[in-house]
């Protein structure tokens, strides 16, 4: 039997900004809809902030297979989702990056990246990391009561992304303004007007020029001073650095605070998956980590563009048309997982789309891991409770995932 087709708003700001807490903030039933009645859908856009239409894809198996499938569906001929203006889509003006690469060019900035990415340097961190988690709880149980998202999911990639970068740390506030103005167009808490997104993303492409010449006068074990080390050999333009900047200060910096600020909301509304946690707080498990990034799905979709004409669930897709991977629909498959709404901190498998699955998975999806399992550890060791303190709030976007609000009240062990 066929279901009554729902009133479809999976791409619209208002319905993330105001999503429902007890679906994970996210219209599940849509996408469930479009699952199992349109796999293939034809989304129209009228902002003229946004791309014109799209194919959406809801399902697991389908998006696993484009973001893999980099002959079919590239990633170098514009659009890297939704929104025109991005400061990593050398189409629509902003600078070459590897997410809107493929081919040579990708294996090359990518190759410069994992430089940066070896296990040793990951290890090294992890000391680090530690240290900053010590002191985050420490200012937050000094309060008592206080907006998780800035005090704890904000503050631990700052700081955390900020070494991984190279950015001095006098710098690391206004770096990561400038990255919260240009993730969030849509809502006026965070961005007044477009204006303001346009100036951001202009401060940051200056200062990733200026970084660039620290780190090549003062080198460290850091992302910035392998990039610029790259470029002096000749294996990175000026543009590419500039571009990879913002891609994994954006990328790193929102992934990780989404990732924390939903996971631990919903830590809130399951006491059986908490008391699980707590139990484990020592040495928190992978699987616990992946599951909270699986339900945050920090951002809702990428896009690819078709390079042939072809056929999708019966739809016809010509060669230049744009095609969407919703990642958020695609986590909560009941094809690729057991009981996908239920929140379970030990899932195993759980093969998640957020970090991505193809060439183009993230880079530092270890990084973010490690800095959510030692902030966690932390937190719920000193911590004999934490309490909600009023109600989540969401940012009004439909790409980025973001929690504006999440108020807690902790007691100390």
């Amino acid at each position: 039997m066929t279901t009554a087709r729902p009133d479809l708003r999976i791409l619209e700001v208002d319905t993330y900004a105001n999503g429902d807490p007890t679906t994970f903030g996210l219209p599940l039933d849509q996408y469930e809809y479009l699952q199992n009645e349109e796999p293939c859908y034809l989304q129209e856009f009228s902002d003229p902030f946004l791309i014109d239409r799209a194919w959406v894809l809801s399902r697991h198996s389908d998006i696993w297979e484009i973001d893999r499938n980099v002959e079919l569906y590239a990633t170098d001929r514009g659009s890297v989702n939704m929104w025109k203006v991005t400061p990593i889509d050398p189409v629509y003006g902003g600078m070459p990056a590897m997410l809107s690469m493929s081919g040579d060019d990708h294996r090359r900035n990518r190759g410069v990246m994992n430089r940066a990415f070896t296990p040793n340097m990951v290890k090294k961190l992890e000391e680090k990391f530690r240290g900053y988690a010590v002191e985050i709880v420490d200012r937050a149980l000094e309060k008592g009561t206080f907006n998780f998202v800035h005090d704890i999911g904000h503050a631990m990639p700052m700081e955390a992304l900020g070494d991984v970068l190279g950015v001095p740390e006098a710098d690391r506030p206004k770096f990561f303004a400038w990255v919260d103005t240009f993730a969030a167009p849509f809502d006026t808490r965070v961005t007044p007007s477009f204006d303001h997104v346009l100036a951001a993303i202009g401060e940051l492409m200056v200062y990733s020029t200026e970084l660039a010449e620290l780190r090549r006068n003062e080198p460290g074990d850091d992302v910035m001073t392998k990039i610029v080390q790259a470029h002096d050999e000749g294996n990175m333009s000026e543009d590419e650095i500039i571009g990879n900047v913002a891609l994994l200060a954006s990328g790193a910096a929102e992934s990780t605070r989404t990732a924390l600020s939903h996971g631990m909301h919903e830590l809130m509304r399951n006491p059986e998956q908490m008391a699980f946690l707590r139990e484990n707080a020592h040495d928190i498990p992978a699987t616990a980590i992946q599951e909270m990034v699986r339900i945050a799905s920090p951002f809702t979709h990428l896009v690819r563009t078709a390079t042939a004409d072809h056929e999708l669930h019966g739809k016809h897709i010509k060669e230049g048309d744009i095609v969407l991977m919703l990642f958020a629909a695609g986590n909560f498959d009941p094809r690729a997982f057991h009981e996908p709404r239920a929140f379970d901190l030990s899932r195993d498998p759980n093969p998640h789309l957020s970090f991505g699955r193809g060439p183009h998975q993230c880079l530092g999806k270890h990084v973010a891991a490690l800095e959510m399992k030692i902030l966690l550890e932390e937190l719920l060791q000193r911590t004999k409770d934490i309490k909600p303190a009023g109600d989540i709030n969401y940012i009004r976007d439909a790409y980025s995932r973001g929690v504006y609000d999440l108020p807690v009240t902790i007691t100390p062990a």
